[in-house]
């Protein structure tokens, strides 16, 4: 189980930045926060390194709440549930990264956690393909069930 979840969640990791690039709207929105976010840290800290750190943490926590987290569950899920198809690590990957900003925003009690502006369906979207994608290569190269006999 590890190896594919490593590999899976590697994939995923890089698929999701170069997938943000080649696309227009969410490409300009990540690259003005990430600046702006940037440069409010140098701002505050006065340190170029503590800058660099804050906007390296979002990405982390972006990569883990989008490629490892969902895949986690959904592996731990179907493995102790049994679950052999493809379907299972497909969606359940997909759908938890893609709900990863609104269970986000549900644990720490704001109010905005049930509403969604357009580009956060559109970040939505590309969160799910990432889980997805990450669900489907960690069924490919695990493939639950197939050393048992067919029959």
């Amino acid at each position: 189980m590890s190896f594919g979840f490593i590999v899976a969640v590697s994939i995923g990791a890089l698929f999701l930045p170069l997938a943000a690039l080649f696309d227009p709207i969410v490409r300009e929105v990540g690259f003005n926060a990430a600046a702006s976010g940037l440069f409010a840290a140098l701002d505050d800290a006065g340190d170029p390194t503590a800058g660099f750190a804050a906007l390296g943490f979002v990405f982390w926590s972006i990569l883990i709440a989008v490629c490892a987290l969902p895949l986690a569950v959904a592996a731990l899920i179907g493995e102790i549930a049994g679950a052999r198809k493809w379907v299972w690590y497909v969606g359940v990957s997909g759908f938890l990264a893609a709900a990863s900003p609104w269970i986000a925003r549900a644990t720490r009690g704001l109010a905005q956690a049930h509403r969604a502006s357009p580009l956060e369906l559109r970040i939505a979207a590309l969160f799910f393909l990432t889980g997805a994608m990450t669900g489907w290569i960690y069924w490919l190269i695990t493939r639950p069930g197939r050393g048992e006999a067919r029959g």
